[in-house]
């Protein structure tokens, strides 16, 4: 007798805890929970554009990032190699789509002015 209340015990023990690993992925209103997802950066969106339109948008954002900021929008504030995390979304819509071939840059001489690094 006292085998089969152990055994009887044993099992409603098994059950409650399958019961509750059920219920802990369950949500109150009858859907499974979802995982929480993981986090990765979000690219920013490019735009294809002639390269005399890329090069007024870019001017006119590093201008209005100059004038807001009194830096560049480079890594360190000086001329150089564009930061467009600076420059997406708050003064250009997008980067340019042909920057990866061309690198455009902040010029020092004369200091301001947007340039390409390479031809593309």
């Amino acid at each position: 007798m006292d085998g089969i209340i152990w055994r009887i015990l044993g099992y409603g023990g098994i059950l409650l805890l399958a019961v509750l690993l059920v219920v802990g992925f369950v949500r109150y209103d009858g859907t499974a929970a979802e995982p929480t997802p993981t986090a990765t950066p979000t690219p920013l969106p490019t735009v294809v554009m002639s390269c005399v339109q890329a090069r007024d948008t870019i001017q006119q954002a590093i201008n209005d990032y100059n004038a807001e900021h009194q830096l560049w929008p480079t890594a360190d504030g000086q001329p150089g190699d564009i930061e467009w995390t600076k420059l997406v979304p708050d003064f250009m819509a997008a980067v340019p789509a042909n920057d990866s071939r061309c690198e455009w840059w902040v010029n020092s001489d004369p200091e301001g002015a947007v340039c390409l690094q390479n031809i593309c």
